[in-house]
């Protein structure tokens, strides 16, 4: 039996999202984003447990700045350079950064 695990509501939001990958940096947008997490596509090869610094760039031009942790990766098509669907848990996040997540969420979370 497969017991969903997830603490708080996701949402099909897409924010972008920014991250170093040794001296490039990445940009993806998500597929969905919770308190908790997030999950996003990416062509950097990551690996489980590898700890990485995001921006979040939300409407109204809010930014979150988080640190977050690879907790799964799927390899998805190889159609030119191999893309990847990349689940990650937030691990820091300042206080005023959370609250403008939450503001965020909370009506894409009251449609659902």
């Amino acid at each position: 039996m497969n017991q969903e695990r997830r603490q708080y509501g996701r949402a099909k939001s897409p924010v972008l999202i920014e991250f170093g990958q040794g001296s490039a940096i990445e940009r993806s947008f998500t597929y969905d984003i919770s308190e908790g997490g997030l999950r996003f596509p990416t062509t950097a090869e990551l690996r489980v447990g590898q700890e990485l610094v995001l921006t979040l760039d939300l409407p109204q031009q809010e930014r979150c700045q988080a640190t977050a942790q690879v907790v799964w990766i799927r390899e998805l098509a190889k159609i030119g350079a191999t893309q990847y669907d990349v689940g990650v848990r937030f691990r820091w996040m300042e206080d005023p950064d959370r609250q403008r997540l939450r503001r965020h969420l909370q009506p894409l979370l009251k449609k659902v």
